[in-house]
């Protein structure tokens, strides 16, 4: 019989040991307090990629809009008098010609679907043969237009509602126009109706929207993050009609202006209403500047410029991620020449205190 038959050895023998009660607390104590450590890192590192898509999708606009201007003896697109000409409200030399929807460009100011157009991708409302085409199709483009994934910053789920309202149905709330490109490239210095913003408080000595007159490529602002329209009482909304002025659904002054509603700074920190924020105003800013340290809600307003980021890219395609107030500076935002007549620039509080020499009567736009 064999030695150890009927013997279980202790080195064979296993004891079953289970977790107690307060080890697995312990346990799940931890997990939630390295969840709690992890979330917030994962968090930002997502807001970080969706800057970096947006700051991919900002240079790839600019490339089309050089592009653009390369094949069409430089001009500029989204110019009321370059690719916007057909909607015009009375077409220089055509007066009797109405406006009208091209199938192309939504209203004057659009530059993004010229810019689709050019780049082969096919839209609603380019098939067309008619010259009447309907608004009904005018519409389908916009909200293509505004969907399409390399038009839309990442960070953008913001509702704009049409304005005005049609009763009709066609034009219908959805996703904010992400980009907007600056009226001071886009028009003439010719009354509204002619593709121009009707004043000459800005000399900008006869300028045409032409990608040889804006001066040097590597300052001004090509295309940049911003809502269409909104302020502090008013929350985004958009003007669909086919001759909207002031740059439309696609485009304004720039944040330099201290009324403009692309970047709205009226209740941030040093401005007028800054110093007493009034609970029923918005700080319309972080519906334009999407991006920085923290996401803040628009209704409770941010404290500090510097959690205010948004992209911007120059002509030359290059981005740079810029805070609210840094945004504002006019050299930005004028063809190099241009002259301010006015007694001083009407621009923010941050800007006349960190921009001085750059607001005042004569100044001249390098």
């Amino acid at each position: 019989m064999p030695k150890n038959c009927g013997v279980i050895s202790a080195t064979s023998r296993r004891v079953g040991r289970a977790f107690t009660l307060i080890e697995l607390l312990v346990v799940i104590a931890i997990i939630a307090l390295l969840i709690g450590i992890l979330l917030p890192s994962l968090g930002q590192a997502r807001r970080v990629a969706r800057t970096v898509l947006c700051s991919a999708n900002l240079s790839s606009i600019t490339k089309g809009i050089n592009a653009y201007a390369n094949d069409y003896k430089e001009a500029i697109v989204g110019g009321s008098t370059t690719s916007g000409y057909d909607a015009l409200p009375a077409s220089p030399g055509f007066k009797d010609t109405p406006a009208r929807f091209n199938g192309v460009a939504v209203q004057q100011w659009d530059f993004l679907g010229p810019l689709a157009a050019f780049l082969g991708y096919q839209g609603p409302g380019e098939t067309a043969s008619s010259d009447l085409i309907p608004e009904e199709v005018r519409a389908q483009r916009f909200n293509w237009i505004r969907e399409f994934p390399a038009f839309t910053c990442p960070e953008n789920n913001i509702t704009a509602v049409p304005w005005p309202s049609t009763g009709g149905g066609l034009w219908s709330q959805g996703r904010m126009i992400s980009y907007n490109m600056s009226t001071q490239f886009t028009s003439t210095e010719k009354s509204t109706a002619l593709g121009g913003t009707g004043t000459r408080a800005q000399d900008r000595r006869g300028y045409t929207p032409y990608l040889f007159r804006i001066g040097s490529t590597s300052m001004k602002i090509s295309v940049f993050e911003g809502h269409r329209y909104a302020d502090q009482s008013t929350e985004p909304d958009f003007d669909h009609q086919l001759t909207a002025s002031f740059g439309g659904m696609f485009g304004g002054t720039g944040p330099w202006f201290s009324d403009n509603k692309e970047l709205n700074r009226a209740v941030a920190p040093g401005e007028a209403l800054g110093s007493f924020p009034i609970p029923t105003f918005f700080d319309a800013r972080r519906w334009a500047f999407r991006h920085g340290s923290k996401n803040v809600a628009v209704r409770r307003g941010i404290k500090g410029a510097d959690l205010v980021q948004g992209n911007m890219a120059s002509f030359d395609a290059s981005v740079k991620l810029y805070t609210d107030g840094e945004a504002t500076n006019p050299d930005f935002w004028f063809p190099t020449g241009t002259v301010f007549n006015g007694a001083t620039l009407d621009t923010w509080n941050y800007t006349k205190t960190n921009f001085a020499d750059k607001v005042k009567r004569g100044y001249r736009v390098p």
